[in-house]
């Protein structure tokens, strides 16, 4: 019986060891969650606005004519470019994207497609099925910085403005709220001309040469807001997640507690009987 108890103690120590570091990595979360979310609502409505006034400059004059704009043949190669966590304990955050990405590479297997992979997860997942990678980053841990995003979109672009690839995919998660995020598939490049509000503009020297300033600025913009995106969701995503974990854990400790009551209870129990029993014995 006291070795019971004595199990059931380590135990309830280790799932109390547990319910302080899922803790502490809950209040963590929510603290990067918190910073990074600014950043996330403060660029979205200007990478918005940024994005219908290129659409409009575009709609606005057939002679406005970009390269970013150019479709390529349907059959030539293409970029997918694949944003994961370095680290686990959020939940589906990864599972959904890669899913995702799984099913590009399926849609596309007669395609060669570029596999551009941010994040160790999705490098270690497609890694281990021996799916070819054209390069990697890793490191990062959801900390955005705009160097970063650079050079990735730098990376794209020549990809594209090369004619090495037809088209350039991007394979995120886009936050909704701090419970909901969504595996999002989306077409960076080429361009896919929008209808939006008509606006009349008088533009100097001539629309061309706006746009080709425009757009590489747009496309900077563009994967910033991409990468802050999959960032904040991934804060999200792991703050639910440890949020989860602790409320388990607080519920298992509950049930450990009402366990070795019960047990030191009967334990109890048994030696008064085995007393009373003695001491009839004695008398008999």
């Amino acid at each position: 019986m006291s070795q019971s108890i004595k199990q059931i103690k380590n135990r309830i120590r280790s799932v109390e060891n547990t319910k302080k570091v899922t803790g502490a990595m809950q209040m963590i979360s929510v603290v990067k969650l918190n910073r990074i979310e600014d950043q996330l609502f403060a660029l979205r409505p200007y990478a918005l606005r940024l994005e219908n006034l290129m659409h409009n400059l575009a709609g606005f004059s057939d002679k406005a004519v970009s390269e970013y704009f150019n479709k390529r043949n349907s059959d030539s190669d293409t970029v997918l470019c694949l944003i994961t966590s370095d680290n686990g304990l959020c939940g589906m955050y990864n599972q959904n994207v890669i899913r995702l990405a799984e099913e590009f590479l399926l849609k596309n297997r007669e395609k060669k497609v570029k596999l551009i992979v941010v994040g160790q997860r999705g490098l270690s997942y497609f890694r281990a099925r021996h799916v070819e990678i054209y390069s990697s980053y890793i490191g990062l841990n959801a900390k955005f910085t705009q160097n970063f995003c650079d050079k990735i979109t730098a990376e794209l672009s020549q990809l594209f403005l090369s004619g090495k690839v037809a088209s350039v995919y991007l394979a995120y998660t886009y936050f909704e709220n701090s419970l909901v995020q969504k595996a999002t598939l989306q077409r960076l490049l080429s361009i896919e001309p929008k209808k939006v509000k008509p606006e009349e503009y008088i533009a100097e020297p001539d629309l061309k040469s706006i746009l080709m300033d425009l757009i590489p600025k747009y496309l900077l913009i563009k994967m910033r807001l991409v990468f802050l995106e999959a960032f904040t969701s991934e804060h999200a995503a792991r703050t639910v997640s440890m949020k989860t974990a602790t409320d388990n854990a607080r519920e298992l400790l509950e049930g450990l507690v009402l366990l070795r009551n019960k047990v030191r209870q009967a334990g109890i129990t048994q030696d008064i009987l085995e007393i009373t029993s003695s001491v009839e014995a004695l008398k008999g």
